[in-house]
């Protein structure tokens, strides 16, 4: 074989080689969003208080790998709370508000809850985690008019101590639906906080 030969064989199989690498290249794809501050807000809807409840996680751990440190929700009994969120990432500088980003894509989010049965009088039950049609009141909706669930609606019910109030934010990018459930995609939290609801002085 003479060099010329040599040489176009050398271009030809060259080709070939970028060729493939472009035809296997994976598609991009949707990654999770990153947390390392989960904060809950309750806000009485009479305006007399709020309650802020953090889960931290410096690492910012991913769905169900995370490492949260959870601190307790205390509420008062009998009483309407609109509960929002604080979601933030401090690993990148300047401190990112994720919370912007899933408002952005809230037709690929929805947050669900799950809670002891029957703790509020409005929802009642259990959630929507375990039981996709369970009762949660949604004030937010993406543009399908499916609920997103940065804002929700609550009212506690009698005095208990040791509940739980566990929150989780599915990614649902290409299956969010009337009918999608929690574990339909993929998850970017689920965090369980141990929830009281007591009698407290103004």
């Amino acid at each position: 074989m003479n060099k010329l030969h040599t040489l176009l064989l050398a271009v030809f199989m060259i080709g070939l080689g970028f060729a493939c690498s472009e035809a296997e290249a994976p598609e991009e794809e949707n990654e999770v969003e990153i947390f390392t501050d989960v904060e809950l807000i309750f806000t009485a809807e009479d305006g007399s208080h709020v309650v802020r409840a953090l889960a931290e996680d410096p690492t910012g751990g991913l769905g169900i790998d995370s490492r949260f440190t959870v601190e307790p929700i205390t509420l008062r009994p009998n009483t309407a709370y609109i509960l929002t969120f604080e979601l933030l990432n401090r690993l990148v500088s300047p401190v990112e508000d994720v919370q912007k980003e899933i408002r952005d894509e809230d037709d690929e989010h929805q947050m669900f809850f799950e809670f002891t049965r029957d703790v509020f009088s409005d929802p009642m039950g259990i959630g929507n985690i375990e039981d996709r049609d369970g009762a949660i009141n949604y004030l937010d909706f993406d543009d399908n008019g499916l609920p997103l669930g940065l804002k929700t609606r609550w009212v506690t019910g009698g005095p208990v101590m040791g509940a739980e109030f566990r929150v989780w934010l599915a990614h649902q990018p290409g299956v969010k639906s009337a009918t999608s459930t929690a574990t339909d995609g993929d998850v970017d939290f689920d965090i369980t906080f141990e929830l009281n609801i007591v009698a407290q002085e103004d």
